[in-house]
């Protein structure tokens, strides 16, 4: 059990810095597509997700010292990461709603949170 925690907390430190990563590489797409509101767009579309995900991690390291909390604080990182996630995107509509250009605030989101399911399901053998 140790032994798995260990690998999961390797395994999200990594997706954080490819996250940070992909959605660099989004908002200078989006910048010369949409310009520096397409920038900022997808920027903070991407913020929106990679807040919630570093806490998540922050509660997984927090609790890797005491195995019986381990499993709650990754549940209870699931469930912060959802609920901030849709909080700060309602903050952002609210804020931003008259320069905000919702495409590149939308590729900048699934960019993010959608690379943990390409970087975790790599499957070489499909199939077989």
């Amino acid at each position: 059990c140790l032994a798995i925690s260990l690998w999961l907390l390797i395994c999200m430190n990594q997706i954080l810095v490819y996250q940070v990563v992909v959605l660099f590489i989004i908002s200078a797409i989006s910048a010369v597509f949409a310009g520096m509101n397409g920038f900022w767009s997808s920027a903070v579309g991407g913020v929106c997700y990679l807040v919630p995900s570093s806490i998540a991690v922050l509660l997984l390291k927090l609790s890797k010292c005491n195995p019986l909390y381990h499993g709650k604080a990754f549940i209870a990182g699931e469930v912060l990461k959802v609920v901030l996630s849709l909080v700060m995107m309602l903050a952002v509509f609210m804020v931003w709603h008259q320069s905000l250009i919702f495409f590149p605030f939308l590729f900048g989101l699934l960019g993010v949170s959608h690379l943990v399911f390409l970087v975790s399901l790599r499957v070489k053998h499909y199939g077989r």
